[in-house]
């Protein structure tokens, strides 16, 4: 900007020649000054006429004069507003309406107002370019001022209508805004008219408008979240702000101080304002302009105070909100052809980098286009931080964000909610109230159901007796929506773990995605020294999955039957078959784990499914590949797709796996409705589906053992529970189901000692109390002596669990979750038993077999301080975790994924460890009455006859068949060891001659290694090791086999013959009816209790 100004210049922006130096401005100046005084005069003189008028009748009842009572009445009633509605409020409230645009009239005249405001600063942007401030020009010859004159004839009759309504008339006038953009604006346009010329002044005062344009975006729908609103109002605001004080700096600068003559003015542009204050509110200040004018500097002291306060908030404010509207606002644009689902509930970086390892695992995306799915994130958060939006970035290809909730409907339709394969919600594991945790996500389904109840649903929830909540639900359907319970399966995985060690690490293993490339990197991380050759057969275990693919016609016609077909796939190609999936001809499909010889399911049909254990899909497609023709005699890396191969025989393998119903187990199938018969209640009997043993109630009092009198237990189950008074139940009811599973003899049952708080102990009580063998100590699990009592020394497993709310004190500090159960382990392993003991066995605390529930997982590397584990490497390649000695909780997270992707996981992972838990069971659970006594009828009792998994001892396997030479005297001969077997041999030997599957071994950490001295006897768990695996006679091995009853008297059932879905085949294998006797108990247990009598065995040796 020029600093010296001519004349001519002077008088080309500041006053037009025409107007021989003679200035009117102070003539508009004070007609909107007049305007406002005059008014706020006459307001407050209607306020004393009105207050003298309304006090006038009460002085004159004052005065004496007599009135009559219908006089008073009348009086009063004409001054009451509730009876009478004069003309004037008639107006009022009509006007109030039109401003207010609750009608379509109020709406049009809004937003007139708003348009009509806008074309106002049009012209005013056109006159400060092309005029002077001020301008001897008749109102007659300007059509721009008579635009602008219409246009405030139309704003005052609008300030009428908004005086007209306003309650407090004198606060509308004195302190409403745009009341004093009307004063500024209306008066000029008409004392213009008057004096024969025109002045800008203060016309840019009508950008106060703008103000109004949330409002009006509002009225039409446009804006609807409050985030779209939050931000326009910021930005009108801002845009307000910084206009207006240009056009008044354009003023002043341009017509120069008064009391100087207007000597010091300056022509400027508009713009060159505009670019001033932007330039000084950014704190920036080029120096480029600067102001001249006394008026013009006082106002930028005041203005740089607000100003730059407002855009220092403002800017940052308006940057974040539209980041996040631009990244996660929107709707979700759903490409043809592309599947999706949605993750809700507890969304965090650690769960979220859990869920989508595994969801979005290398070995899933590879295998067909039913894996190809995106992950759609549904949360709510205020602020979504780096860390998460660092693990976005990382797969932006796959994953999107949307900040919405499912409980609003609007938020469903931006996220394509009916288009959705699944919907996953996610819980809490850590939360201090898990019956409100369950709720909330209970709430999600119920609106997603309501939204839209076809929608496949799969929740997590804490505890189990809160499915019950969901069978309320009328569109929750038990054959396609899952609920995952994550203390069923924790505890039913101790549980299961308690019978077999090492089990609850073997399917949490299966159940992870684990690709052979990451397991070969944690091997080149961790290293290769002498004593790891146990970790690379356990990681080899664990990069293991479950697959589901249809076996290929070669099972059908060539092998048939599902033992043969069991050891082809282990022999020829080198995956792991334990399970089919049959289709019946009603087109209903069932599932069969490990079928005998006695199963209608053990002849392999058309359209079966099989369950493998393979590295990758590639390897389990092999049975679906595999033709005699092209590859016979080939190696399993060279089976792929051939030209014999049919597209209809895998049209049903290539079918959506949400058109399939969930199958069931062929236990769970034959379950039905079992009358009950008013009986004597026997000591031992079962309940009403014949899952679950089963005894009369007892009662807290009669299960309590006294630590002071000697009790004598022996292999049996001690758990350690830390909990506090007010914590929330455990559970404890899928803790011991398991361990009393019908397909058990009874003999088996291992009697279940409970220590902990009394007062906890009694809230699980009414839930175990029909289990027999269960006996509660009141006490604390680091007190020795309670331990001594119970004789920790002689129990086959001691498990330590903990509620959520024993540690919420520490909860800021996630390494200090789990102190009570590590202080507990270590305390257990630090005690010696030298007067116990009679022999060297279980001396010392450190042979006592512990199972720790952990909250945290790095705190996994404090139980054993014998380990070398570094604590940056994962849970599963810990030792405590490899050799079952350990369980975290977030070993679980990898089942949301298993559900999705294959709909018989969860079936196939109860029936293996929750004894056979089924709907029909849940459904009589959920009424809350507990279990119930069943009949002995040949159908509850079948209900027996189901699968099982159990530890053998390899030796003993050897021995007894060398001493029974009469039953299958041809499945291992007194060679067997002489002939340095394989794991491959043991696996067909079993499953040929007895039915038996094997799933792994249970092998010693050091043996074979004569470097190390002395040798562990800690054990590892490998599953499903490679054919060529030397056996060692210390090896325990894992096998799946069926359960055959014992009874006495014996109990003959009918046999079911085997068929296949043609009815082509029929099959004359047909079991042997079962006619044994039940051998005695073999624990001894010694208490001075009635029911504790039951479990006394005294040898009959001792006895003599």
């Amino acid at each position: 900007m020029e600093t010296n100004n001519s004349n001519t210049s002077l008088g080309t922006t500041s006053l037009a020649g025409s107007c021989s130096g003679e200035r009117y401005w102070f003539a508009f100046l004070f007609s909107s000054i007049a305007t406002f005084v005059i008014g706020v005069f006459a307001i407050l003189l209607w306020r004393c006429g009105a207050l003298i008028y309304k006090r006038g009748p009460t002085i004159r009842h004052r005065s004496g004069r007599l009135v009559s009572n219908s006089d008073k009445q009348d009086t009063s009633y004409s001054f009451d507003p509730m009876h009478e509605r004069n003309w004037a409020t008639i107006i009022k409230e009509y006007a109030a309406k039109l401003i207010s645009g609750q009608q379509t009239p109020g709406k049009i005249l809004v937003i007139a107002v708003v348009v009509l405001s806008l074309a106002s600063l049009v012209i005013y942007f056109y006159d400060v370019s092309t005029q002077p401030i001020e301008s001897c020009q008749l109102w007659t010859e300007s059509p721009m001022q008579q635009v602008d004159l219409a246009f405030n004839i139309f704003f005052l009759f609008y300030f009428f209508l908004r005086f007209v309504a306003a309650q407090d008339k004198l606060r509308f006038w004195c302190l409403d805004i745009h009341s004093w953009v009307d004063f500024f604006t209306i008066p000029p346009s008409f004392t213009a008219i008057v004096l024969g010329r025109n002045w800008i002044g203060m016309r840019f005062f009508r950008i106060a408008r703008i103000l109004n344009i949330p409002d009006i975006l509002q009225f039409l729908h446009i804006l609807r979240s409050s985030n779209t609103i939050r931000l326009t109002r910021m930005l009108c605001l801002l845009f307000t702000v910084w206009l207006s004080a240009a056009g008044f700096v354009h003023l002043v600068e341009n017509s120069g101080d008064f009391f100087q003559n207007y000597s010091n003015s300056q022509p400027i542009t508009y713009f060159q304002c505009v670019y001033f204050l932007i330039v000084t509110m950014s704190t920036v200040g080029y120096g480029d302009y600067h102001l001249r004018t006394t008026i013009g500097q006082c106002f930028i002291i005041f203005f740089i105070t607000g100003g730059l306060a407002l855009f220092a908030r403002a800017i940052p404010e308006l940057a974040e909100m539209l980041s996040n509207k631009k990244k996660y606002a929107g709707q979700y644009r759903l490409e043809n052809g592309k599947k999706f689902v949605l993750v809700c509930g507890h969304i965090t970086f650690t769960s979220m980098e859990n869920f989508l390892k595994d969801f979005l695992h290398e070995d899933r995306v590879s295998s067909d286009s039913f894996y190809d799915a995106d992950v759609l994130i549904v949360d709510k958060k205020h602020s979504v931080d780096f860390e998460f939006q660092a693990l976005l970035k990382r797969h932006f290809t796959r994953v999107r964000y949307f900040d919405a909730t499912v409980m609003d409907p609007v938020d469903l339709e931006r996220v394509k909610l009916k288009r959705t394969e699944a919907v996953l919600i996610l819980a809490n594991k850590d939360a201090i109230d898990p019956d409100g945790e369950d709720a909330s996500n209970i709430m999600r389904v119920i609106s997603i159901k309501n939204y839209h109840s076809e929608t496949k649903i799969i929740v997590q929830l804490l505890q189990y007796h809160n499915k019950m909540h969901l069978m309320n639900i009328p569109a929750w359907n038990n054959n396609t929506d899952e609920a995952v319970c994550i203390a069923e399966l924790k505890l039913g995985l101790i549980a299961e773990s308690c019978l077999n060690p090492g089990f609850s690490t073997m399917i949490a293993n299966i159940f992870a995605m684990r690709s052979d490339s990451e397991v070969a990197g944690k091997l080149t991380e961790k290293g290769t020294p002498d004593r790891s050759i146990w970790l690379q057969q356990y990681l080899r275990g664990a990069s293991l999955e479950m697959y589901t693919e249809t076996l290929s016609n070669y099972f059908v016609h060539d092998l048939k039957n599902f033992s043969e077909a069991a050891r082809f796939c282990l022999v020829e190609l080198d995956i792991l078959l334990f399970a089919i999936e049959v289709c019946e001809e009603n087109g209903q499909r069932r599932l069969a784990i490990n079928p005998d010889r006695t199963s209608k399911y053990f002849r392999i049909a058309k359209r079966t499914r099989g369950f493998f254990l393979a590295g990758s899909s590639e390897e389990a497609s092999r049975a679906r590949y595999y033709c005699r023709h092209c590859h016979h005699k080939e190696k399993p890396e060279s089976v792929h797709k051939c030209i014999h191969y049919r597209i209809e025989d895998s049209s049903n393998s290539s079918k959506t796996r949400r058109e399939m119903s969930r199958p069931r187990s062929e236990s769970s199938a034959a379950i039905h409705a079992i009358p009950i018969t008013h009986q004597a209640p026997k000591p031992f009997c079962f309940d009403t589906t014949g899952m679950f043993y089963w005894c009369s109630t007892q009662t807290l009092e009669q299960q309590t053992i006294d630590i002071r009198v000697k009790c004598e237990l022996s292999h049996h189950v001690i758990c350690c529970i830390f909990a506090e008074e007010s914590s929330p139940v455990i559970g404890l009811r899928s803790f011991v189901m398991p361990l009393r599973a019908s397909n058990f003899d009874e003999n088996e049952l291992k009697p279940i000692v409970f220590i902990g708080n009394c007062v906890f102990l009694k809230k699980e009580w009414r839930h175990i109390c029909n289990f027999p063998k269960v006996y509660l100590v009141d006490g604390s699990p680091n007190d020795r002596a309670t331990l001594r009592a119970v004789n920790i020394h002689l129990c086959d497993m001691c498990v330590i669990l903990s509620s959520s709310a024993s540690h919420h004190d520490q909860r800021q500090d996630r390494y200090l979750t789990d102190k009570a159960a590590i202080l507990c382990s270590l305390n257990i392993k630090a005690m010696s038993f030298d007067t116990e003991c009679t022999t060297s066995d279980r001396r010392f605390g450190t042979s006592i077999p512990l199972i720790t529930e952990l909250k945290n997982d790095t705190n996994v590397v404090f139980l054993d301080q014998d380990d070398d584990d570094d604590p940056s490497i994962d849970l599963y390649m810990t030792q405590p975790f490899a050799c079952g000695t350990s369980f975290a909780i977030s070993v679980l997270d990898s089942l949301m994924s298993a559900t999705y992707f294959n709909e018989n996981a969860l079936t196939i992972l109860r029936a293996l460890i929750t004894g056979g838990a089924t709907p029909e069971l849940e459904k009589i659970l959920a009424e809350g009455a507990g279990m119930t006594q069943g009949s002995s009828s040949k159908e509850v009792l079948n209900n027996r006859r189901r699968p099982r998994v159990v530890l053998l001892p390899v030796e003993n396997i050897i021995i007894e068949e060398i001493n029974n030479p009469k039953q299958n005297s041809s499945i291992i001969m007194n060679t067997f060891w002489d002939d340095n077997p394989t794991y491959g041999d043991l696996f067909v030997n079993l499953l040929i001659h007895r039915d038996w599957l094997c799933l792994g071994l249970y092998r010693l950490r050091d043996h074979g290694d004569t470097e190390t001295i002395p040798q562990s006897t800690k054990r590892v768990v490998i599953c499903s090791p490679p054919r060529t695996l030397p056996l060692y006679k210390t090896d325990l091995v894992y096998v799946i086999q069926q359960f055959q009853p014992k009874y006495n008297p014996p109990l003959t059932i009918p046999p079911e013959s085997i068929k296949s879905n043609d009815n082509t085949i029929q099959s004359d294998l047909v079991p042997e009816a079962v006619n044994s006797m039940v051998q005695m108990p073999y624990t001894v247990v010694t208490r001075m209790t009635p029911t504790m009598m039951h479990d006394i065995n005294i040898n009959n040796k001792d006895k003599t």
